[in-house]
């Protein structure tokens, strides 16, 4: 299980690091209209709180990897969030790296769909 964790960490970073998304205050090496699609199954969590407020508040954890998620505008999405809190759900959206002064560089999906995951 850890080899496969760490399999899709080195996976989903140089997928960052060949779309140019690794480093969002350089974008010498981005491509315009570059960016990386995800689609993740795993436990949402919500009311999530982290030192310094870096976070968004809602979560998805699969195996060991957790990402925070951005709803954006998009009330009708994190309402249905807030119901499947504790839950396993498939999101889909697009990921980008941000940096933190506490945390560290994360990675945050901006959530496009969110459904409960088939049994």
């Amino acid at each position: 299980m850890q080899a496969l964790v760490w399999a899709a960490r080195l996976a989903f970073g140089v997928g960052l690091l060949a779309t140019g998304l690794a480093e969002p205050g350089d974008q010498s090496g981005k491509q315009e209209g570059s960016y990386v699609k995800v689609e993740i199954r795993g436990k949402l969590s919500t009311g999530v709180v982290a030192i310094g407020g870096e976070t968004t508040g809602t979560t998805i954890t699969a195996g060991e990897i957790t990402w925070d998620l951005d709803f954006g505008d998009n009330k009708d999405l994190a309402s249905l969030a807030e119901k499947h809190d504790g839950k396993m759900v498939v999101v889909t959206g697009t990921a980008r790296q941000v940096k933190g002064v506490t945390r560290g560089p994360r990675i945050v999906v901006t959530v496009a769909t969110l459904k409960p995951a088939d049994r």
